[in-house]
């Protein structure tokens, strides 16, 4: 089965089986006004597409204004598109984190989207459904954790490298229940000072996957996929 996958990965810092949905955008959004206050937002949705169109978002937001505040806002979307009959593919991946009025505070907005075609409908073998699961409980986790903002960061650049791997080898044809479909492939996220949009890896439509990462950085946050740090 051939098929095509790409991954977009955004994101701003300031300072069980996922079920497959039809269609539709996927949202974090994380507003923290109370002092001395953690709050910590996270979405993992696995969407199914069809049709002429396909224009799935995917977007964190994490707003502050708080004083001694932790925000946190992770997005992570799977896009499973049936067919090569889309005219238009034009999926969104977006962070946002925004510092108002604020001391001490520490914002994150992170977004990951993994949008793959395949010739017909997919599913995930048993093992992977069981991948997915420990990845959410391992993103649940990271609520309680005391890690910063960036430590928090690394710790999600991780496990999308392994929702990657499971992506590239844990789906298999509808109707089939093998445990791999495609030999590994792990993306490879790298930053560097900018403040465009994160670069858009793509590939031809292959007997095996490279899903590919890639956030670019810049000082300040922006409404463009992004990153920026500050104290």
């Amino acid at each position: 089965m051939r098929r095509l996958v790409t991954a977009f990965a955004a994101l701003a810092l300031v300072g069980v089986a996922t079920p497959a949905y039809a269609g539709g955008d996927t949202t974090a959004i994380a507003i923290n006004t109370k002092d001395g206050f953690d709050l910590f937002r996270l979405a993992f949705q696995v969407k199914r597409a069809t049709g002429d169109v396909v224009d799935n978002g995917n977007a964190a937001v994490a707003y502050a204004s708080c004083t001694d505040c932790q925000t946190i806002a992770l997005s992570i979307q799977v896009v499973l598109i049936s067919g090569y009959d889309s005219s238009t593919v034009s999926p969104e991946n977006l962070a946002i984190a925004i510092n108002e009025s604020c001391t001490l505070c520490d914002t994150l907005a992170s977004a990951y989207q993994f949008v793959l075609t395949a010739e017909g409908n997919l599913h995930f073998t048993a093992e992977g459904n069981q991948a997915l699961a420990e990845i959410r409980r391992a993103l649940l986790a990271l609520r309680d954790s005391g890690l910063s903002g960036p430590e928090i960061q690394d710790k999600v650049d991780a496990l999308m490298q392994q929702l990657a791997e499971v992506l590239a080898t844990q789906l298999v044809p509808a109707g089939e229940s093998g445990t791999t479909a495609s030999p590994t492939a792990v993306p490879s996220p790298s930053g560097s000072p900018s403040e465009s949009a994160a670069e858009v890896p793509t590939a031809e439509p292959t007997d095996s996957t490279s899903p590919t990462a890639s956030p670019s950085a810049s000082e300040s946050a922006s409404a463009e996929p992004s990153a920026s740090v500050t104290p």
